[in-house]
């Protein structure tokens, strides 16, 4: 008894200093929990005399063994998806940190002290404009938002372009594998619209084919659109906005949610202000972690993968 307890105080205790959203320190006390009363409830049911206590304490046992395990199945499904995205050396800081996080009032300079909030796709509510530079590594931001959309259990479509899209099936193709996401590459070889090994290929000169691609995702679906600097310099203001403009339109009624990629440092200021006119959300990639600016308040995106993963993964192959 005395050792139960302790180790309900010691676990509950490791879940307030931490505070970063892991359901595993509460588990670990709820297994301290019902091994007591496991313990202590058929002793006495057994002592006891009375029929109509000994019935209501079995009830309880039987009522409280299939809460138990129905929680820790849902932490083993938990556990199983963060097994297959989550790189094995970084699971300890996925289990105990979570993986988006919102700054507080006063702390917009220290992303340590960021608490968590629930979801990505809380975060990314609605349709938003990633801004990056030649400096940052923006294809880990990518893989990174697949990634946690994939644990939310989100269908995504990644629209890139060559050499990335190479890198990006690389790096998550077993996502498509398993139907968890699609790539779409705008393609400048390609004549026609055409499947190669799982990734739809749609010649740039024919983007209006974009939308019969898409028009049937269904809602809550993520589209990460990020080949918006490409387009700008090979196909011209003009007719990336019209086509960003249309995409925009078209997601938010279809209730899908667009991110787009733009490198704010390869056009002027103002064509960069027209893109972003376009989305109702910015955001900008500063190193580990992406700012979100919502409303005057800013949140961010940690990430738990990051470049230095897949650097040692090519390394290793």
């Amino acid at each position: 008894m005395a050792f139960g307890l302790a180790a309900i105080y010691f676990w509950v205790k490791v879940y307030f200093e931490t505070k970063k959203g892991s359901i595993a320190w509460l588990l670990l006390a709820l297994t301290s929990i019902f091994l007591i009363t496991t313990a202590i409830f058929p002793s006495i049911a057994i002592s006891s005399q009375d029929t109509d206590i000994t019935e209501a304490i079995l009830l309880f046992m039987g009522f409280w063994g299939a809460v138990y395990t129905s929680i820790f199945a849902s932490a083993g499904i938990l556990m199983f998806r963060a097994f297959e995205t989550i790189p094995r050396e970084k699971l300890g800081d996925f289990l105990i940190e979570g993986m988006v996080f919102t700054s507080p009032a006063g702390s917009e300079n220290d992303s340590n002290n960021i608490p968590e909030v629930d979801q990505i796709s809380t975060l990314l509510n609605r349709s938003t404009l990633i801004e990056y530079t030649p400096k940052t590594r923006y294809e880990d931001s990518v893989i990174e938002i697949c990634l946690q959309l994939y644990g939310e259990m989100i269908n995504t479509v990644l629209v890139s372009t060559q050499p990335r899209t190479a890198i990006y099936k690389e790096k998550i193709g077993d996502l498509m594998d398993i139907g968890a996401m699609k790539f779409i590459e705008i393609s400048s070889t390609s004549k026609q619209v055409s499947n190669e090994d799982g990734v739809i290929k749609l010649p740039k000169d024919e983007l209006d084919k974009f939308f019969e691609l898409t028009h049937k995702l269904p809602k809550g679906c993520a589209v990460i659109f990020e080949p918006i600097s490409q387009l700008l310099l090979t196909e011209g203001e003009k007719k990336t906005y019209e086509f960003m403009s249309e995409m925009v339109e078209r997601f938010a009624s279809g209730e899908l949610l667009l991110v787009g990629m733009i490198n704010k440092t390869a056009h002027d200021e103002k064509t960069v202000s027209r893109f972003e006119g376009l989305f109702l959300n910015l955001a900008e990639e500063e190193g580990t972690k992406i700012r979100l600016m919502k409303g005057g308040h800013e949140e961010y995106i940690r990430f738990y993968v990051g470049e230095n993963f897949y650097m040692e993964k090519n390394a290793l192959v």
